[in-house]
């Protein structure tokens, strides 16, 4: 197991943190699809996609901090797989209907797969 510094777990906790909340967050956006209450989505859905760059900028962090452990580098790598996703809204935005299948079916799907995978291998670099 690698062994972190206080700042590297400080970095890894905010992150593994960011990533229970844009899933949260996606929970919404795909419940504002069907709940008309929920008025928020296109703009929480927009957060979503800036933390994603945020995402990206730590993971080329975390692919140093964890050079030595391929699975944690193989699930940051896959990632890429949720950026691609998240391509398919380019030039839909304002269409909804395309817009709640894109992230009803590619999305939000590739974004859960992702994250059930690399959030528990984080999470225990986390736990005192």
């Amino acid at each position: 197991m690698t062994t972190l510094t206080e700042e590297q777990t400080h970095l890894v906790r905010e992150y593994t943190e960011m990533l229970v909340n844009v899933d949260e967050a996606f929970e919404y956006v795909v419940a504002s699809f069907s709940d008309y209450a929920k008025t928020e989505g296109d703009l929480i859905l927009s957060d979503i996609l800036s933390a994603f760059v945020q995402l990206i900028q730590v993971n080329e962090d975390l692919t140093t901090i964890y050079h030595e452990n391929m699975e944690v580098k193989n699930s940051i790598i896959n990632f890429q797989e949720v950026i691609g996703a998240a391509e398919k809204l380019n030039g839909i935005f304002e269409k909804s209907q395309e817009k709640q299948e894109v992230v009803q079916q590619y999305l939000y799907p590739a974004y859960k797969k992702w994250y059930e995978s690399i959030h528990p291998q984080l999470v225990v670099y986390t736990q005192v």
